[in-house]
């Protein structure tokens, strides 16, 4: 995955047709800053990203460490239902 396509502003979601979890921050040459909702900034590697399209990055979730794993699954635990 080229990180070239990828802008700032995009959303970040943990896989296609589900809410968004968070925001890329900052597109560095080999890496991206993404703000996960809840969590905080992590960094995000192209070998950790399943796609980029259409303003949307889509997670690799599984090649994350479980803390990030862990944030992502409750980001919207914050959220009045």
């Amino acid at each position: 995955m080229s990180l070239k396509e990828i802008a700032e502003d995009w959303q970040v979601f943990a896989s296609e047709g589900t809410l968004g979890v968070g925001a890329v921050r900052n597109v560095h040459p080999d890496h991206l800053i993404v703000y996960i909702e809840g969590y905080g900034e992590v960094h995000v590697y192209a070998d950790q990203i399943a796609a980029a399209h259409d303003g949307k990055v889509v997670l690799d979730v599984d090649t994350l460490t479980d803390a990030v794993q862990h944030a992502i699954r409750h980001a919207h635990d914050r959220e009045l239902p």
